[in-house]
């Protein structure tokens, strides 16, 4: 393994992917970037997300500085980088050449849960565009990097990472080149220092978890008002999850 490795995991917020960084922390030499565009997407669109002023007040709001962060040295005593990062925080402008210097993977999750987890966010009836979901972006993502490497990128469905994280997570280890340990399956609960300020908004059931927890299977009830996003969100969804590891 070199200094340089970059591990990028491409995602829809609500994926369960705080929960995949969690367990790639807990290896030796790994070091965290936690959505670096999310600070520059709110800043460019404008959104009402949850501590938006003071996200754009504290972070990098520059795509081309957060490009040169994650794609650079790394401080000493890390050996690699894993990077959360969700797909419809690019913007459509952005030169991806970059992307082909990272070892790029996919973790998807069906898209009726990730509404549903998105609307319990907030406190009233939120009505979600197919971009603010993601996951049409995320798919799009996908094909870019499939066509510049000649090669299917590695697609994880954070259900199958629940139901057997030790299985899934010794099949990707493998395939990013990276040791898996049984370190990965617990950690210490609380706020890391490499949480951002919104993980008090959005990271409330991982914060207080340390293991992977047994997975029961939960009937998802999708609002009427939403069912609309769900059905645009779906076609993407089973795209890529054909390619599920």
């Amino acid at each position: 393994m070199t200094p340089q490795k970059h591990i990028a995991m491409w995602t829809c917020a609500r994926s369960r992917s705080t929960l995949m960084t969690r367990a790639f922390q807990q290896l030796d030499g790994c070091f965290i970037f936690d959505e670096p565009f999310y600070p520059p997407y709110l800043a460019r669109q404008g959104l009402d997300h949850p501590h938006r002023l003071e996200i754009i007040q504290q972070y990098e709001t520059n795509y081309e500085r957060v490009v040169s962060k994650i794609t650079g040295s790394l401080p000493q005593g890390y050996s690699f980088s894993f990077q959360k990062h969700t797909a419809n925080n690019l913007p459509e402008n952005l030169n991806l050449e970059w992307l082909m210097g990272l070892d790029n993977f996919f973790l998807i999750r069906h898209p009726s849960e990730i509404i549903v987890s998105r609307q319990n966010i907030y406190n009233y009836r939120k009505i979600f565009t197919l971009h603010e979901i993601g996951l049409e972006d995320l798919y799009n993502l996908f094909i870019f990097i499939e066509k510049q490497t000649n090669k299917v990128p590695l697609v994880v469905d954070s259900t199958d990472l629940v139901k057997n994280p030790s299985k899934v997570l010794q099949r990707l280890c493998t395939q990013l080149g990276v040791s898996f340990s049984e370190k990965m399956l617990t950690w210490p609960p609380g706020i890391r220092e490499t949480d951002p300020i919104w993980a008090k908004t959005w990271y409330g059931t991982i914060v207080n978890s340390s293991e992977f927890i047994p997975f029961t299977q939960q009937k998802v009830y999708v609002p009427e008002h939403l069912k609309a996003v769900l059905e645009e969100c779906l076609p993407f969804y089973e795209k890529l999850h054909q390619y599920a590891l």
